[in-house]
């Protein structure tokens, strides 16, 4: 797949700005601290030379005390902008990995019906993902409680996504996972056949409205697709997402049921182990039709 499009932007120079976007002074502190620490430099070396002069002393030689003085200024003006530029590239560093992974996750896609696939980054602006991984019986209970507060959490735009460990199910689900694919498979070769009959007689057929199929880039989000329960499609690539933020995260592997709060603008604002917490969550995040949510989403650590 192309990472470009023509007339628009690269997914690295995506993250680039969003990354840039996240300290927008930053390129600005490098540069001038850069400059003063490549001033202090200089000068550092020309001190040292007026400094040999003055230990080796004679006839016009610098004053030792003077030269000591500036040695000791320029040397401490190179370390503390070195400091801040060192600091500023490796701040870079970081949002550019933690901006690569909220680009990542962007792209995973939500399946919203039978012909219908959106990836999550459509959902930026309207929607508060809260993504639940781990075990069968986890998710569904954590959604279960959730809807508990269902009104006041749809309020501020929060939707779940249920990521299921289903490599990492009991056999029998396994088997009974089998078992409805097999039989998806064989109604699909019935209609297929029955479809394809139908066709031939019809002739050919006019194409239909533009977002209609699978994976069309021009699809857009409609009310219908905000709801509560959004469900992966490919729930593998979900499963490796939410293993990369667990360690990013600093959470320990071993904790299988874990949760990701995201921002509307696709920032991992918080995640945990365990059930998420709903009712710190009606407290913390402000109501779409806010004025918090239009001045402040996304604003704070993203993790």
């Amino acid at each position: 797949m192309m990472s470009t499009v023509k007339g628009g932007l690269s997914r690295e120079q995506k993250v680039n700005l969003r990354a840039e976007a996240k300290a927008p002074f930053r390129l600005a502190r490098i540069i001038i601290f850069s400059g003063l620490g490549l001033g202090a430099a200089i000068g550092l070396l020309v001190i040292l030379g007026r400094l040999a002069s003055a230990v080796k002393g004679g006839e016009g030689a610098p004053d030792l005390t003077e030269s000591l003085t500036n040695l000791s200024i320029n040397a401490a003006a190179v370390a503390v902008f070195g400091f801040l530029v060192l600091r500023d590239l490796q701040s870079k560093e970081r949002d550019t990995r933690v901006t690569s992974r909220e680009e990542a996750l962007g792209r995973l896609l939500i399946q919203l019906g039978p012909k219908r696939l959106l990836p999550l980054i459509r959902f930026r602006g309207a929607v508060r993902p809260v993504i639940i991984a781990g075990d069968r019986s986890f998710v569904e209970r954590c959604i279960k409680d959730g809807e508990q507060r269902l009104d006041l959490l749809r309020a501020r735009g929060v939707s779940v996504v249920p990521v299921i460990y289903t490599s990492r199910e009991d056999p029998e689900e396994k088997l009974r996972a089998l078992k409805r694919s097999m039989s998806q498979q064989q109604q699909d070769a019935k209609g297929f056949a029955a479809a394809g009959s139908s066709a031939a007689q019809q002739g050919p057929q006019e194409p239909g409205p533009s977002g209609s199929g699978i994976g069309n880039s021009e699809v857009s989000l409609t009310e219908q697709d905000r709801k509560w329960r959004l469900e992966p499609s490919a729930v593998t690539e979900w499963e490796d997402w939410v293993e990369a933020q667990k360690e990013f995260a600093g959470m320990e592997k071993a904790r299988r049921n874990v949760w990701m709060q995201v921002q509307l603008d696709g920032t991992v604002r918080s995640s945990g182990a365990g059930t998420p917490p709903w009712d710190r969550f009606v407290i913390d995040l402000p109501t779409l039709d806010s004025v918090r949510t239009q001045m402040t989403d996304g604003i704070g650590p993203s993790i």
